[in-house]
């Protein structure tokens, strides 16, 4: 980061004619018009923000949770499961559950999850809860003690304290890949069904509290959640986070226009200063300075700046609609 500043600095100082004249700014002239550049880019520009997910905990009977001050918009929040909420004593459901069809004499299943991290694992086999198997926490891998004979449905769920919730986890993409009922069109099942199914469930859930509404302060940086949570569960936040600067600084649409903006800064703090004497005396008859011609040149060059970012010269997500 540092270096990326010094490359603006020695730019502005070189565009002002540093090493030739005298150029009367210290270092906290650039400092304050790098900032100024950066700020006034965040105001105007939306390549300034990146979509992100954020994942938050939530507490019993807590409602309000401060966010870190980069994220600067919450959209929406997600559930890992499907239901209202989960009950009073549990966390949500299993947070993790995967089904498969066995080969015959397979022993060992990966599990695409952190298994050191999980209190309670819960395998069946043909619906019919075993324990017969072993754990490898460092492959992440499930390995039964005896070979499963062909077609046998193994189903694996993960829990965090080894209660079920009152919703429940449904992940369609690994559904579809193990059930034949959701890949094959010419039984009762196929995506149509899924796709109705689908929008039963949300129709429910808009009906019944299944997701959370939620108030965001963009100025405290506060989520307020309307509801009451009645037991612990971890939700997914979708948001818009400020890009840091370092990521700005590197970004070939940013970087020029951080520059030219910094130097037409430094280019009105100089007319300012010297606009305050608009001559100097001297043996044949003093020296007239150029603050004011500086400062206009300023204001024009950074009019101009400002007008790029409406035109979406430095990047940003594309044209949307101007009223006015």
């Amino acid at each position: 980061m540092a270096t990326m500043k010094q490359e603006i600095f020695d730019y502005v100082n070189a565009m002002l004619g540093g090493g030739m004249i005298d150029v009367e700014l210290d270092p906290v002239h650039y400092e304050t018009a790098l900032n100024k550049a950066l700020t006034r880019f965040r105001q105007r520009s939306d390549n300034a923000v990146e979509e992100s997910y954020l994942f938050m905990d939530t507490s019993i009977d807590v409602n309000e949770y401060t966010l870190p001050k980069e994220v600067m918009e919450v959209r929406r929040c997600f559930r890992r499961s499907i239901g209202s909420r989960p009950g009073t004593s549990a966390v949500g459901g299993p947070i993790y559950s995967t089904g498969e069809t066995a080969t015959e004499g397979q022993q060992v299943f990966n599990v695409n999850y952190n298994l050191a991290s999980i209190a309670t694992v819960v395998v069946t086999v043909n619906g019919i809860t075993t324990t017969a198997y072993a754990i490898d926490n460092d492959s992440r891998t499930i390995t039964f003690n005896t070979g499963l004979n062909l077609n046998d449905v193994v189903s694996i769920k993960l829990y965090e304290n080894g209660k079920n919730g009152g919703g429940s986890l449904f992940d369609p993409f690994s559904l579809a890949y193990t059930n034949a009922y959701l890949l094959s069109s010419s039984n009762m099942g196929g995506l149509a069904t899924y796709d109705m199914f689908s929008q039963y469930q949300e129709l429910v859930g808009r009906m019944f509290g299944s997701f959370i509404e939620f108030k965001w302060n963009n100025t405290t940086k506060k989520l307020t959640l309307l509801q009451r949570p009645r037991a612990t569960e971890t939700i997914m936040l979708y948001a818009y986070n400020y890009r840091p600067d370092d990521e700005l600084l590197s970004d070939y649409l940013v970087n020029q226009w951080v520059k030219d903006y910094t130097l037409a800064t430094c280019k009105y703090m100089l007319g300012e200063a010297r606009s305050k004497f608009a001559t100097i005396a001297g043996p044949q008859g003093g020296s007239t300075l150029n603050g004011d011609s500086l400062k206009a040149e300023a204001q024009a060059e950074m009019d101009k700046l400002e007008a790029e970012v409406s035109l979406a010269v430095p990047g940003g997500t594309g044209y949307g609609f101007l009223i006015g």
